[in-house]
């Protein structure tokens, strides 16, 4: 696990973690030696960093059994280091946390920003004609802004990591409702998310007759529904830079919690990128 660091983990996950962290870290060797003879500076942006490292839901486990998490994994990066790593985090605990890595790795350019991610994002200033970097969009929950995702887009260079949360998504909606009857409050956080209100599309009227015969709405539970929804959205802003394929992160007991999706950054390198990504997906 390279340096153990003497300091508080991110209490969260379970083996979806893993893989998720396993995923990146992949991607991230690829694409720095796919592109170390190129005359780019790469970057790497953490935009929900936490405290740098992980353990799987315990926070009382030894310090042996921490795992690295996507910052560290990115620091360890060695066959072309990136020029710059960038660790955001709102929380002031755990950048304390992410100063102590940084002072770990003297040798490596790192900026921590305590920030809200989005905030950051919307702001951030690049010469990106000189810049090509990847970004990894972990929220915990429902934290990542459509006006973001915009934003992200607009770059033509940042390789995005995102992670959907179709599980919070879930919890928010009820499962048979007519659309309009969904609360002013959920609205008001859904609509941020998928930039517009397109996600009141999933619900689809009922076979079933209602008592009054009224109309009744049951919400899509298939590849139309809120996953569906969003991907498109993507599709609309990315066009051919989105990949198809996603990966499913599950609860142990196998429902899904996220799905991991993939947008390339710049125009030329979407046959490269697409297929190491898509190549690292069917691997998991």
């Amino acid at each position: 696990m390279g340096k153990v660091l003497a300091q508080q983990a991110t209490s969260f996950g379970g083996s979806w973690t893993i893989k998720k962290l396993d995923i990146l870290e992949e991607y991230l060797n690829a694409y720095t030696t796919a592109l170390k003879n190129k005359p780019f500076r790469l970057t790497y942006i953490d935009a929900f960093a936490g405290s740098g490292r992980v353990t799987l839901g315990n926070p009382n486990r030894e310090a042996e059994d921490l795992i690295s998490g996507s910052a560290e994994r990115a620091i360890r990066i060695g066959d072309k280091p990136f020029d710059r790593l960038v660790f955001v985090d709102k929380d002031l605990e755990s950048c304390r946390e992410l100063e102590r890595l940084r002072l770990a790795y003297p040798a490596r350019s790192i900026q921590i920003e305590r920030a809200d991610a989005n905030r950051f994002l919307q702001r951030i200033d690049v010469n990106w004609g000189t810049w090509r970097g990847v970004l990894f969009l972990d929220p915990f929950a429902t934290q990542v802004e459509w006006s973001t995702v915009k934003r992200i887009a607009g770059f033509n260079a940042l390789d995005t990591w995102l992670l959907f949360p179709e599980f919070a998504i879930q919890r928010m909606l009820p499962r048979s409702r007519k659309p309009e009857d969904v609360s002013a409050g959920w609205a008001r956080r859904l609509d941020p998310i998928y930039g517009d209100d397109s996600w009141r599309g999933l619900y689809r009227e009922s076979q079933q007759q209602s008592l009054f015969d009224e109309p009744h709405y049951e919400r899509d539970p298939g590849a139309d529904g809120l996953l569906g929804i969003y991907k498109n959205n993507l599709k609309n802003r990315f066009g051919d830079r989105l990949l198809d394929r996603s990966i499913t992160l599950r609860a142990p007991i196998g429902s899904p919690l996220f799905e991991f999706l993939f947008c390339v950054g710049n125009k030329s390198g979407i046959g490269l990128a697409k297929r190491i990504a898509d190549h690292i997906s069917k691997g998991f």
